[in-house]
């Protein structure tokens, strides 16, 4: 699905010419994702509105399908990089680290909340504002892509209702949940 960077830097192209690098270039609400074969998104994943530099990404993306998939990369047009990120206990303390991965095996569900898993949108490129859409392009291991659109807001309770914590700068908090880690992709399984 090289459709989806090409999407994307259509986008970044489309926002430099009209002035502007936000990813509120979208104005109806957008498709939630362009998934691939046996993808499906759970709710409507989001971006936290937050003062700074740097915020982060959740969703919850289910494969339905037979085929495993890896995630390995994701670009947006809010920030200069995206990382994969998640929290750790090192030394006994939880802190968060770059991945080089997140796994979806067929019949499993990646979780990406505040507190565990998620996408780290490092350098941004202007202010966010609550509402606004924002395409992200995961690139996957097989060199497939494809994009989901997150929408700006103040913290998880705002529109899917999933349980985290409030805050993505709680270094420290349990990401446990109802959910159970699997150890071997990092990610979680319901």
């Amino acid at each position: 699905m090289k459709q989806a960077k090409r999407f994307l830097h259509g986008l970044l192209g489309g926002a430099l010419l009209l002035g502007t690098t936000s990813g509120s270039v979208l104005a109806a609400d957008p498709e939630i994702c362009e998934c691939r074969p046996g993808l499906e998104m759970e709710g409507v994943p989001w971006v936290r509105l937050m003062p700074g530099d740097m915020t982060g990404g959740y969703f919850v993306l289910r494969n339905t399908g037979e085929q495993d998939y890896r995630i390995v990369a994701a670009e947006a047009p809010i920030s200069r990089v995206v990382e994969l990120h998640e929290h750790a206990h090192v030394d006994g303390v939880m802190r968060m680290r770059q991945v080089d991965g997140l796994d979806l095996p067929a019949g499993e569900t990646l979780v990406l909340e505040p507190g565990g898993l998620h996408l780290m949108f490092i350098g941004l490129v202007e202010p966010l504002t609550a509402g606004e859409w924002v395409p992200v392009v995961l690139e996957f291991d097989d060199g497939e892509s494809m994009v989901i659109h997150a929408r700006v807001q103040r913290g998880e309770g705002a529109t899917d209702g999933h349980h985290g914590h409030d805050r993505h700068g709680d270094h420290h908090g349990d990401s446990t949940g109802d959910h159970m880690r699997d150890g071997a992709g990092g990610h979680h399984v319901h």
